[in-house]
């Protein structure tokens, strides 16, 4: 499947064009709302971006279920949990009441009629982990979820990365749903706290030929997102 092709808008997605893509995203208007997200990292390899044929077998809830250990969602009215603000890139709004069960934060790409009917997303989820919990484990599982997608091509493992000043985890490509290639890209951040840890997951997702509007926002999320422990 175009693997050169698949590596390089793998990469670019996740990634959130370090370099370039920031500076494109920057000269966009946006504001600065209380919630959580992104999708960004160090530029990986076309080899590292070649298909799924390695991975991770385990996923984050299997994990939590064989060790025991209590998983709480949170959401943004929670006073104890860690406060994350998310910047809105121009084109994109907040799908308030239309959010999905359980969500952080939820955008929805607007500014193109022609992607009405199946618009690109970002949905942050946030949950609280207490038991005895390896947060290298939490980064070594986190990718699972998008490599067991249909058909996914994209990044091999996830790669390193930061958001806020966090330590994170990357993972982005290609799938298939109602046959149609879509492009998604996951951010996992892992939040130490005195009473466990937190878990901020950040995804996005949407058709191909809306790579440009996903690039976008995951680029100033990173730039622009804070936690406040």
């Amino acid at each position: 499947m175009r693997a050169g092709v698949v590596a390089a808008a793998a990469v670019a997605l996740a990634v959130g064009l370090s370099a370039c893509a920031s500076d494109t995203a920057t000269e966009g208007s946006a504001t600065t709302e209380p919630s959580t997200e992104t999708t960004s990292a160090a530029p990986t390899t076309s080899a590292q971006a070649a298909g799924p044929e390695s991975g991770p077998t385990m996923t984050i809830d299997e994990y939590v279920a064989q060790n025991d250990i209590v998983q709480t969602p949170v959401l943004p009215d929670d006073p104890d949990a860690p406060a994350v603000t998310l910047p809105i890139a121009q084109g994109w709004e907040d799908m308030g009441d239309q959010s999905p069960p359980g969500a952080y934060r939820a955008m929805v790409f607007t500014a193109d009629p022609a992607a009405a009917a199946d618009p690109p997303t970002l949905i942050a989820t946030m949950s609280k982990l207490t038991g005895e919990v390896d947060q290298a484990k939490i980064m070594e599982y986190a990718p699972a979820d998008v490599q067991n997608m249909p058909e996914f091509q994209g990044m091999n493992t996830g790669q390193p990365s930061d958001l806020a000043g966090f330590d994170a985890t990357l993972i982005g490509g290609f799938y298939t749903k109602d046959g149609t290639t879509r492009m998604i890209a996951q951010k996992t951040v892992v939040i130490p706290a005195e009473d466990g840890v937190y878990v901020l997951n950040v995804k996005a997702d949407g058709p191909e030929a809306q790579q440009g509007a996903l690039i976008e926002a995951t680029s100033l999320i990173d730039e622009q997102a804070t936690i406040v422990p």
